[in-house]
């Protein structure tokens, strides 16, 4: 019970896979964007299985520097699209705005997210073998925390679409897109101080 409260309380904080699906939600259609929720799930599947399995906790955080660098590079990228981006309201449902989440950014950006080795290293080398959670019980709870992962962004996009209702003036959608990149600058800059600038 406490791995998956512990996992969820981290997932479903705010950041930036969080909040560019609070973003794409003002405007975008569930067709198109729950692929995003699918890739944030395996990316998050994969880091638990593969940690899980290799338990090799001093390598990951040798590494994570060097995923922290990638992540905020990967984010700042995204806020420049996000902040170019000016949807239309008028056919929010067809439109193929630049701020468009894929199974391939969600996947990318939770596998390059540090906020995963908050999640991942304390289940996996305190949490897991305190409950004796191996092998075929790893990979199950390994899925559960993924699917609940991949829940963290659902429900985001879903707040989105509860503003996005009750707001539908072009220029409120800019604002907050604009808003959202700024967020997401800083983010990239608070894992740029906190995971990369102490390791030099």
């Amino acid at each position: 019970m406490e791995i998956m409260l512990y996992a969820f309380t981290v997932m479903y904080t705010p950041g930036p896979v969080n909040l560019l699906s609070l973003n794409a939600g003002l405007t975008a259609p569930l067709r198109e964007t729950w692929g995003f929720f699918a890739g944030v799930a395996l990316a998050i599947f994969c880091w638990f299985a593969v940690i899980g399995f290799a338990g090799q906790m001093l390598i990951v955080q040798g590494l994570i520097p060097y995923i922290a660098l990638a992540g905020s590079a990967y984010i700042l990228y995204l806020a420049f699209k996000v902040f170019r981006s000016a949807p239309d309201t008028s056919d929010s449902e067809n439109q193929a705005g630049a701020s468009r989440l894929s199974f391939g950014n969600g996947f990318l950006m939770q596998l390059l997210n540090p906020k995963n080795s908050l999640v991942v290293i304390p289940i996996t080398t305190v949490m897991f073998p305190a409950r004796d959670i191996t092998a075929i019980a790893l990979i199950g709870c390994s899925t559960l925390i993924a699917l609940g992962g991949g829940g963290a962004p659902a429900l985001y996009f879903g707040l989105g679409k509860l503003v996005g209702k009750r707001v539908n003036h072009p220029r409120y959608f800019r604002a907050c897109n604009r808003i959202m990149a700024c967020l997401l600058v800083i983010v990239a800059v608070m894992m740029l101080f906190d995971y990369v600038l102490p390791s030099l």
